[in-house]
């Protein structure tokens, strides 16, 4: 098959199969080994991600609050019982599946029968998160299975919608295809996208809306842009309903009013729908079925308090744990699967950060960006939102899963902040939107096409140890 990189005025083809056609057939076999070679609810906060789902298949969009410290959804008995029977796995690197549970769990039938079961931590995620999920288990509900059985058909779904909307963002990419690719293979990203949790369809969503914007500024305005602005706008209202910390992402449309001579009401619409979609799900889904944790020693009101109290001291610590926890956290973006129990081989943490940062480089792609001062404004504003949401993060894991008063902070997670990164190329559109109608000399076009072909090189080979080693880790982990 041809494939065609637009590069200015001319097209280089060469005869490769489209990146995002590769990245599709990696997720079919890396998906799979994810759906199959994953217990039960092993992936973390997956069963109660699951019995969101079901809450939401059986017509319950809102989340039930029974008191300040439970929330949850009426479900049928025998789900949650079944669902622990697999907590001796979670964080005992040393256990393997014990199969003949595996076999009386998958007989464990749905029942008539219900009872209140507590999520507090999923009860008042958004349906949007969870179209996926909701629709294996219809389809199970359809063809008569088992919970256990429709837990597998709901993974694989979700799987399959996750990578769809993955290959669609990566088709509209351009420059910024290798980096989503290398995002939306690391373990992490796949586990995710092949499981119950909302997590993988928000890394979709991240990359579909980065996708979005940066067409944007190459299209002209027409009816084809104002169509992508306001799915733009869309999208990042799903994700900021879906976690409240990235609440500020839903002004990223704004950017596109750099753009002269086009019209500024689609960029302000697009916001305008993204923060009322957040508004709305937060009146009507969030706030009626928040709690606080029950957790020793945590009280969101002291907190607050000690936060406005010893701002510098609150400073200080932030930047501490930024330094002291990064190299952690980026490991566990890339991969750090189960309950964060089943680590990968150290060689494959280096080899990511390198594919990392080589298709992040790529970016750039051997081309000086006009820059204008209005430009650098823009971008600087693009940081500032994505950093916003890495503040909300972590305050927010202050607040309600540390200790009052604590010198350090609980909680926090590299898989957090892989749809940040995932947005973070809008920043560098900005500086990339002047150079649309300049003509590239000859050797410019060749300099850029081996770089994009290199890049896609790179991303084909880090698919392929992509695949051997989930498959290497997760049967060692868990299976005897």
């Amino acid at each position: 098959m041809k494939f065609t990189w637009r590069l200015g005025s001319l097209q280089i083809k060469r005869s490769l199969l489209p990146i995002h056609w590769i990245y599709g057939i990696f997720m079919l076999i890396a998906g799979l080994e994810c759906v199959v070679l994953t217990p039960p609810f092993q992936v973390a906060d997956e069963l109660n991600h699951f019995m969101r789902a079901v809450q939401i298949a059986e017509g319950g969009v809102i989340g039930t609050r029974l008191s300040a410290t439970q929330s949850g959804g009426v479900l049928p008995s025998p789900l949650f019982p079944m669902a622990q029977s697999f907590d001796y796995l979670k964080f005992n690197p040393a256990k393997k599946v014990d199969l003949g549970g595996l076999a009386q769990a998958y007989m464990t039938p749905w029942s008539g029968k219900t009872e209140f079961v507590e999520y507090p931590n999923t009860a008042f995620y958004p349906p949007s998160s969870y179209g996926g999920v909701v629709l294996g288990i219809w389809l199970g509900d359809a063809l008569g299975v088992r919970p256990l059985t429709s837990l597998y058909i709901a993974r694989g779904i979700n799987g399959l919608l996750c990578t769809a909307i993955a290959m669609f963002a990566i088709a509209l990419a351009g420059q910024m295809a290798p980096f989503f690719c290398v995002i939306l293979s690391l373990p992490m990203s796949v586990s995710l996208m092949a499981s119950a949790s909302q997590d993988g369809i928000l890394l979709s969503f991240s990359a579909l809306a980065c996708a979005l914007i940066g067409q944007c500024f190459k299209r002209p305005d027409n009816k084809t842009s104002h169509g992508f602005i306001l799915l733009a706008g869309v999208i990042l209202g799903c994700i900021a309903a879906a976690k409240v910390p990235y609440a500020p992402i839903v002004l990223l449309p704004l950017v596109l009013l750099i753009r002269r001579g086009a019209s500024i009401v689609w960029p302000l619409l697009s916001s305008f729908l993204g923060t009322g979609i957040f508004l709305i799900w937060f009146v009507i889904g969030i706030h009626p079925t928040m709690t606080t944790i029950a957790v020793r020693g945590v009280s969101v009101h002291n907190q607050m308090q000690f936060v406005l109290d010893n701002p510098l001291k609150m400073a200080n610590m932030f930047v501490h744990f930024g330094i002291e926890n990064c190299k952690p956290l980026l490991h566990e973006a890339i991969g750090v699967l189960g309950w964060l129990d089943t680590s990968l081989p150290p060689l494959f943490y280096h080899v990511a950060e390198v594919c990392l940062i080589l298709s992040f480089l790529g970016m750039f792609c051997a081309q000086k960006p006009e820059i204008q001062t209005r430009q650098i404004v823009f971008t600087f504003g693009v940081l500032a939102l994505l950093c916003g949401s890495v503040f909300g993060i972590i305050l927010a894991l202050y607040l309600s899963w540390t200790a009052v008063g604590a010198d350090h902070i609980e909680g926090v997670q590299g898989r957090y902040f892989l749809p940040l990164i995932l947005l973070l190329p809008v920043g560098i559109q900005i500086l990339y939107m002047n150079n649309k109608n300049i003509v590239k000399s000859e050797k410019t076009l060749k300099i850029q096409s081996n770089i994009n072909f290199s890049l896609q090189a790179m991303v084909f080979i880090f698919m392929i140890f992509c695949v051997f080693t989930l498959y290497s880790s997760l049967s060692v982990r868990y299976w005897p």
